[in-house]
């Protein structure tokens, strides 16, 4: 019965430790208001929206960046402020997004837009989230076209949910506003819950041994 006992509470500390690799720390609304910005490195609440550049294109300047503005922009997405990138000048390059802090994190919902207003027709965004894993996950959102004025919602599948480094947003243009997530979470050095669970069932083994 002891043993029993003790293996029990060995598994119930082995969960809480694992636990606390993928233990949430809040979430947040990325709204972009902070002010006119044009650039390629935007942060807000802790997450950093990013330039990532493949392949440079010929001439000066030689890559794109974004813009952070409200409606004047275009003069038909509202009045609140939002992101827009637009692929110009090099071949290939788009937005990323990562922590500054380094955790994994997991997106809920997002507001996207064609910043070409009114759009003639639809745009796919694609979103590339990469896992501490190694693998990644994708989800693909497609504007209305038809004449679209305004930011429509859309919501990750829960394949994003948490868990993720980075998040690539691929397409050659868009808008974007309202970014949520959350699920904010440490990211543990590889091997590192192989070695604490091994430790575990070594401890275990030992105090059976003993017994």
């Amino acid at each position: 019965m002891k043993t029993l006992r003790f293996t029990i509470t060995l598994a119930a500390a082995l969960f809480l430790v694992l636990a606390g690799f993928i233990s949430t720390q809040g979430q947040g609304t990325i709204s972009f208001d902070h002010a006119l910005y044009g650039g390629t490195n935007y942060i807000q609440l802790g997450m950093r929206s990013y330039m990532t550049i493949p392949t440079y294109g010929t001439g000066s300047p030689s890559y794109d960046g974004f813009g952070v503005g409200n409606g004047n922009l275009n003069g038909n997405l509202g009045s609140s402020f939002y992101m827009t990138f637009y692929r110009q000048f090099s071949p290939d390059d788009y937005v990323s997004l990562s922590l500054t802090n380094g955790y994994s994190f997991g997106l809920t919902s997002v507001q996207l837009a064609d910043p070409n207003s009114p759009s003639a027709s639809q745009l796919p965004i694609l979103f590339v989230g990469f896992l501490g894993s190694g693998s990644s996950v994708t989800n693909i959102f497609t504007t209305p076209g038809g004449g679209a004025t305004t930011f429509q919602s859309y919501v990750f599948s829960s394949a994003f949910a948490s868990g993720l480094t980075s998040v690539d947003i691929l397409a050659p243009r868009w808008a974007m506003d309202n970014l949520v997530f959350g699920n904010m979470a440490p990211v543990p050095e590889p091997g590192t819950a192989d070695l604490i669970t091994a430790g575990l069932l070594s401890l275990a083994a030992r105090k059976l041994r003993c017994r």
